[in-house]
């Protein structure tokens, strides 16, 4: 009985977290918790980095539209500049007129690139080296001198033109110290905008960078008018060398008669164009692209597992 009793007696069933733990077989797999947990978690990064891309699509779906408007905006500066370089290029074809004694700087800029004569003294003393200028690949400066037109008239300044950088100082080009009653054909000049990387002047160390006209004729005496001589073969003052021994001689050498305004509207144009066209296809192509699962498709598709 005894013997029966042993030979019956059960072995005692494993516990339950035992027989979790116990492996039925060598070969692991992967439980359906286990993957479904995989896929949410790829969904979720996918769905972040869907929502993150959000403000990329915003920005790619104004450009084209933002672009095309500076373009426009261009064009319309271009025709603008054109129309302003025809009405200087009717009065710079004009005849030179005599400069009032008495002269209103407020009315200048509607005479502005006006040819005009006017007559007078040169006041060597109180001249302004304006530079650094280029002339033909050289190194130089721009030489302004107060002209002195006689009692009851105005004072006023002439940019006489280029001397190079060795012919700077008065003792360096006594040639140019002109005497005597001299007559000057020039263009009238209004004040030209001052960029933000244009350095101030120093007047009180003799450095002059921009044309600042109201700055330079309080540093001369003179009233606010600025004449640019124009050079010419035909000038009153002595037989004219070429230009190129002018140079060489300090003499200062003037402007020719034409008209130089900067011009890049149409370039700035083409690029904001371009720009609209590039950005227009970007966003054609990313439309075009499949869209990402979402956590609700996931859902739905991990139900087979």
């Amino acid at each position: 009985m005894a013997s029966l009793l042993r030979s019956t007696t059960r072995t005692p069933c494993p516990r339950p977290h035992q027989a979790w733990t116990t492996p039925r077989s060598s070969v692991v797999r992967p439980r359906p918790c286990s993957l479904l947990a995989q896929r949410f978690s790829s969904t979720q990064s996918h769905s972040t980095m869907t929502s993150r891309s959000r403000p990329f699509v915003w920005i790619l779906g104004i450009m084209p539209v933002f672009t095309f408007g500076l373009g426009t905006w261009q064009l319309q500066r271009l025709q603008w500049k054109l129309d302003m370089i025809d009405r200087l290029e009717t009065k710079l074809h004009q005849e030179p007129v005599g400069l009032p004694a008495r002269i209103d700087p407020a009315a200048i800029p509607e005479f502005a690139y006006r040819k005009v004569i006017v007559k007078g003294k040169f006041d060597h003393e109180h001249e302004i080296e304006l530079g650094p200028k280029t002339r033909d690949g050289e190194l130089g400066y721009h030489v302004v001198t107060p002209l002195v037109r006689g009692e009851g008239q105005d004072t006023i300044m002439v940019n006489r033109g280029f001397v190079k950088r060795l012919r700077k100082e008065t003792k360096d080009r006594p040639e140019s110290l002109t005497e005597g009653t001299v007559q000057v054909v020039g263009m009238l000049r209004d004040q030209e905008k001052r960029n933000s990387f244009t350095p101030e002047n120093s007047p009180e160390k003799g450095q002059w960078v921009f044309s600042d006209i109201a700055q330079m004729a309080q540093y001369t005496h003179a009233e606010p008018v600025l004449v640019d001589e124009i050079f010419s073969q035909s000038w009153l003052i002595v037989a004219q060398p070429i230009a190129g021994t002018r140079v060489q001689d300090g003499i200062p050498v003037g402007r020719e008669a034409t008209i130089t305004l900067r011009n890049q509207h149409l370039t700035y144009a083409i690029t904001w164009y371009a720009l609209s066209a590039a950005t227009s296809i970007l966003l054609f192509r990313l439309m075009r692209r499949p869209a990402r699962m979402s956590i609700a498709q996931f859902r739905s598709q991990s139900k087979e597992f």
